[in-house]
């Protein structure tokens, strides 16, 4: 066989490892399989696939060995929105740094996608159920009001969870933002609520949990279009109705503050330029027109 069809094969084969497993140096074989991809027809990089192949396969025979937890309980509901998801029966209804972060997430999940291609829909559907597992062990931890454990288990289920059932995962994303929400993370709750939401845009739990984050974080034209998204999908949430008006209300008087405050700063500005020539802003007088629009009219001390 030749070198570049046994590196090809080889590739193929730790890529598709690299999926079943969910050890914790999944990410390694990626790194590996990159490596391989950039460097096709190295010798070196044979001895690379055999060595990683060899560690993965001793993972995955650890992992099966393992007692697996098959707690099924369900998760009352602790109040409207805020309590965490048990199964998919929701209705539908900054800096540089932060940038890269984001861009290395991305190319990492394109290629996991296109991993996940090689599985068979019976080994895709065997890693959605061992996530469901991992999901309600997450569940029991949030009952218990050991919210980092959850959120620990939200993501080792996301990362079992194929990307074939994005329901299944924005239900992890909107459960981990719940947890998040539980500890004041806002700004992580917010964005797996976002992330929820982008794989089910009808999630109205993840609409409802996002809203309340933005109006903690005093981003008021934000929550107020999640307030009145929840009104579209399900009319009979009053509390959401109620919240958007008094949002309204309070999004009107912020502006009209601001429109004062900007007003106020270039009369300031207005009287310095001024100064020199004997005059001020008071020589000037705005008179607002039916349309809208104004005009200056000067007024001689």
């Amino acid at each position: 066989m030749a070198e570049s069809e046994e590196i090809t094969k080889a590739t193929e084969k730790l890529g598709d490892i690299s999926l079943k497993t969910d050890s914790d140096e999944t990410e390694k074989y990626v790194d590996c399989a990159y490596e391989i991809k950039q460097n096709e027809g190295k010798e070196e990089t044979l001895s690379k696939i055999s060595d990683s192949s060899k560690s993965v396969s001793s993972d995955l025979k650890s992992e099966d060995n393992k007692p697996k937890n098959t707690n099924k309980e369900q998760c009352d509901s602790e109040e409207e929105y805020f309590s965490v998801d048990e199964d998919d029966n929701d209705d539908d209804g900054e800096e540089e740094e932060e940038d890269d972060v984001k861009v290395e997430k991305i190319d990492e999940d394109e290629y996991k996608r296109t991993l996940e291609e090689t599985l068979s829909d019976d080994e895709k559907l065997e890693r959605k159920i061992k996530s469901q597992e991992i999901k309600d062990e997450g569940n029991k931890f949030f009952r218990e009001s050991e919210f980092n454990e959850a959120i620990d288990r939200y993501t080792e289920a996301l990362k079992i969870c194929p990307f074939a059932f994005p329901k299944e995962r924005s239900i992890m994303y909107s459960n981990r933002g719940a947890c998040h929400m539980k500890l004041e993370n806002n700004e992580e709750a917010i964005k797996d609520c976002s992330s929820a939401l982008d794989l089910h845009p009808h999630y109205l739990k993840a609409v409802l949990r996002r809203a309340e984050l933005y109006e903690k974080i005093d981003k008021l034209d934000e929550a107020l279009a999640d307030y009145q998204k929840a009104v579209e999908l399900d009319p009979t949430q009053n509390k959401a109705r109620i919240t958007a008006m008094r949002l309204a209300d309070q999004i009107k008087d912020r502006n009209e503050k601001m429109k004062a405050e900007m007003l106020g700063k270039l009369k300031d500005l207005g009287n310095l330029v001024l100064k020199p020539f004997g005059l001020s802003t008071d020589n000037f007088q705005l008179q607002q027109g039916e349309t809208g629009s104004y005009s200056v009219n000067f007024k001689q001390n």
